[in-house]
């Protein structure tokens, strides 16, 4: 048994996201977190920007679009936290929000650390857990906590900027659910998001429907990140194979139609060392279902 592939995209209208930043900013601003100096207040000027003048020639058009394209995925984003959390009154979810919602406006790969987007990423994690079905526990040891059924599912979060990043990160994040003390029935899992290594083997815009675009991101995620890394995520899955279940490699992206109308799409594939148990891997499906 190599692994399992489980495949999820949420398909969204941005704008029924963009409707709520108004309500999100008052959230952030209740919350003690200075929401009018945030990244976050800076958004909807970058999205008018696309639209205000004519650009002065197809690249000002590129990196207009860009940034407004980014600018659309964060506050999808922090919307979809919000909506899961905005009455969570942890410490630790506390924490993990206010490292959040700082820092520079935009992903710079030539930038070695990217602290709120690490942190926003745990809590997207902890979102889809949520969807899921889970109650999510934010003052443990690793960065999601999520409990269900009377089990209760240990995640390590990474965002990996290239390619060379992954095995330190993947180990690392093994070797901390390795350390996790639990005498209830419980299973680690990781999560790392590796759309920054592909960003340049994918179009943000003129997919023709849909399907086209979750086969593109299928295709460059299985092709460009998948095959050349197999070995390596086996090797090391393999030797965390008692502590961790599987490792889950993300896509998330706002992608636009041909018609012009954009579309958040998350992609998940769920890998798992050959030396699984077969009772360990249907509880795996299992903690991955809704």
């Amino acid at each position: 048994m190599s692994g399992t592939d489980r495949m999820e995209y949420t398909l969204t209208h941005s704008s029924c996201y963009m409707d709520k930043m108004k309500a999100v900013l008052e959230w952030l601003q209740n919350r003690g977190y200075g929401a009018n100096l945030s990244r976050y207040s800076r958004y909807k000027s970058h999205i008018d920007d696309l639209y205000n003048g004519n650009p002065d020639d197809l690249s000002d058009l590129e990196v207009r679009f860009k940034k407004q394209n980014e600018a659309f995925q964060e506050c999808i984003q922090i919307v979809q936290v919000y909506e899961a959390f905005k009455d969570e009154d942890s410490k630790g979810f506390a924490e993990r929000l206010a490292k959040a919602v700082y820092g520079t406006d935009f992903y710079d790969s030539e930038k070695k650390s990217d602290a709120a987007r690490d942190f926003l990423y745990e809590l997207l994690v902890a979102y889809w857990f949520k969807g899921w079905g889970y109650d999510i526990d934010f003052d443990q040891i690793t960065d999601v906590v999520a409990k269900r059924d009377g089990k209760t599912v240990y995640v390590e979060c990474k965002r990996i900027k290239s390619i060379r990043a992954l095995e330190e990160n993947f180990k690392k994040a093994c070797k901390q659910l390795s350390k996790v003390e639990d005498d209830t029935e419980h299973y680690g899992i990781v999560f790392i998001d590796v759309y920054n290594c592909l960003a340049d083997k994918l179009k943000d815009y003129e997919y023709p429907n849909v399907l086209a675009m979750r086969h593109e991101v299928q295709t460059v995620l299985a092709n460009d990140f998948g095959k050349p890394n197999n070995n390596l995520i086996h090797n090391i899955l393999d030797k965390y194979v008692d502590s961790t279940l599987g490792v889950a490699f993300t896509v998330a992206r706002c992608l636009w139609l041909s018609n012009v109308t954009p579309q958040f799409m998350i992609e998940k594939k769920v890998r798992t060392s050959g030396k699984i148990s077969d009772e360990n891997f249907e509880i795996l499906n299992e903690l991955l279902k809704k």
